[in-house]
């Protein structure tokens, strides 16, 4: 029998325009994504907002990450252990326009995607 736990997996879109108030620092070997948001000095002097904001993951792709090697790290494993008689889900969570779709389904253009 095939036991496994739910497993979350980050993928790290390529922005249009780079913005000077978010830095994202992935660290693929823990599997952990850090965002550093600056204060605002607009807020006063005493502003206790946290500037660091830490994410763990089983794996984190960055924005190198080409469609083959999702498949493989994610993918794969799920549609193995389904034609093995298991269930298995894969559930895509996201901003809308982030490539949810694509990353699913790939593009209808080419059969590599």
């Amino acid at each position: 029998m095939v036991k496994q736990t739910i497993q979350v997996f980050a993928c790290v879109k390529p922005t249009k325009k780079p913005t000077a108030e978010y830095y994202v620092h992935c660290e693929e070997q823990d599997g952990s994504l850090e965002f550093v948001v600056p204060r605002d000095l607009a807020d006063g002097v005493i502003n206790n907002k946290r500037e660091n904001y830490k994410f763990r993951f089983q794996r984190v792709f960055d924005q190198t990450a080409n469609q083959e090697e999702i498949f493989q790290a994610i993918a794969k494993p799920v549609a193995d252990n389904v034609l093995a008689g298991y269930n298995g889900t894969i559930f895509a969570y996201g901003q809308t326009g982030s490539g949810k779709t694509f990353t699913i389904t790939g593009g209808a253009e080419h059969y590599t995607d």
